[in-house]
Order: C-alpha cells, then sequence, then structure tokens
C-alpha cells in the first residue's frame, strides 16, 4: 500500500465549503488529488 502527501490550496479548500458550488468543489478537489498522484507514480 503507498501514501501520498496531497497539497491543497487554501482556495479550494474555501470553494469546498461554499453551498452553492460544492459540486464542483469537489469535482476540483479530486482533479487535484489524481493529478498529484498521476505525477507521484509518474
Amino acid at each position: 500500500m503507498a501514501q501520498y502527501h496531497v497539497t491543497i490550496d487554501s482556495e479550494l479548500l474555501q470553494h469546498l465549503f461554499l453551498s452553492d458550488a460544492r459540486d464542483s468543489g469537489v469535482s476540483k478537489l479530486l482533479e487535484s488529488i489524481l493529478n498529484q498522484i498521476l505525477e507521484a507514480q509518474a
């Protein structure tokens, strides 16, 4: 099992807590996490 350290910028984190933008915030969070994982594996 691998461990990854994921960095989340404050703007993205704030976006997650906005009720009207929660879905797009989660999408952006997942995109950021997946991109960082793919970069770590490359």
